[in-house]
């Protein structure tokens, strides 16, 4: 049998029990033990032996905290935390990919401000900033985080890029599903949580289209035990932060729909991590993780009712099937799915 010694810095078990407390990793590859998601070794190992690549991609509240750990004056315990992820990333020779939370912050304003240019050069500096400078902040033993010099950025070229498309693939189906759950969550008042489950689950199917991470949230949400915080909505808020909120949770679901689209495609020697610290998505992403692997036979038993996992079975058979799919009679799905976005925003009063 290989074995491989690897050494570390004297500062990284402090800065890897930092990262054990915060949890914000979440994964799809196998491992002996869930705790080697923050075994420095593990990942050298496996890049050494097997040639695999390791990407982190940030959700945009990560990004934000690494970000704040320089700008902001007065740092706080996420800044840390945050800037241990830079030096765990360091040690173990981790990719970081921002792509989806610079794209939520730009949220597809036609033109790209010089602030979101600003804060990737900034991201670029603390990642290629020395890791024992940053382990020194991660541990409380400075407040102060020396930067390299910027590498040199083609402004323009970045901006045209950034706003080449007005949405991202996927967005607006995956904003129609979080109206359609929000909508069934406040004004279904006569359904129980598993009549609503039903009710989502059919729709998907006949009317619009079926979403891994959307049955998931839905699961989430009126499953046997309802994971808080999940929906952001609430009828007492204005229109204006209402649709801010609908717009939240749909980037929240594009990003884990992201995650699936980047492990489907994948290369062999490719793996991805997600790092979030909202734990009620996280909850989302592993249930979704799970069904991934395991189909069918998966056990939801936690969540579901004996017959509505039978329901949730037979919904996965028919997703391949077009029996009763009036979906498929539509010409223009754009068309369409604007028609729904008109609908659920006037009914949901968003609707500008």
């Amino acid at each position: 049998m290989e074995y491989l010694v690897y050494e570390f810095p004297d500062y990284a078990e402090r800065v890897i029990d930092i990262l054990l407390e915060e949890n914000w990793l979440v994964h799809s590859f196998p491992l002996s033990n869930d705790a080697d998601i923050f075994n420095p070794s593990v990942y050298l190992y496996n890049t050494d032996t097997n040639g695999l690549e390791y990407t982190i991609h940030l959700d945009l509240n990560i990004y934000q905290y690494i970000l704040n750990a320089f700008k902001k004056e007065k740092k706080n315990s996420l800044h840390r935390s945050a800037i241990a992820l830079v030096v765990f990333a360091k040690l173990t020779n981790i990719k970081f990919d921002p792509t989806i939370a610079i794209y939520e912050k730009l949220n597809y304003r036609n033109q790209c401000p010089d602030e979101l240019i600003d804060d990737l050069t900034l991201f670029r500096q603390i990642d290629n900033a020395k890791m024992e400078n940053l382990a020194e902040f991660a541990l409380s033993f400075t407040d102060a985080i020396k930067l390299p010099e910027p590498a040199y950025i083609d402004r323009s070229q970045l901006k045209t890029k950034l706003t080449e498309f007005r949405r991202l693939k996927k967005w607006d189906t995956l904003y129609v599903l979080v109206m359609k759950l929000t909508a069934l969550y406040f004004f279904e008042t006569r359904l129980s949580n598993e009549d609503k489950l039903e009710a989502f689950w059919c729709w998907c199917h006949e009317e619009f289209l079926f979403s891994l991470v959307a049955t998931c949230l839905a699961i989430k949400m009126f499953g046997k035990q309802p994971t808080p915080k999940l929906m952001k909505y609430a009828p007492k808020c204005s229109a204006e932060k209402n649709k801010q909120n609908l717009v939240n949770m749909t980037w929240d679901l594009f990003l884990l729909d992201k995650f699936f689209e980047n492990w489907v495609k994948k290369p062999d020697d490719q793996e991805f991590i997600y790092a979030s610290n909202d734990k009620p998505l996280q909850e989302v992403l592993k249930t979704a993780i799970k069904i991934q692997k395991e189909g069918t036979v998966v056990n939801l038993t936690q969540d579901l009712s004996p017959s509505l996992i039978s329901l949730f079975t037979a919904t996965f058979d028919q997703v391949a099937s077009e029996h009763e799919r009036r979906i498929l009679n539509v010409k223009d799905f754009q068309s369409f799915r604007d028609d729904m976005i008109m609908h659920y925003e006037n009914a949901l009063e968003v609707r500008a």
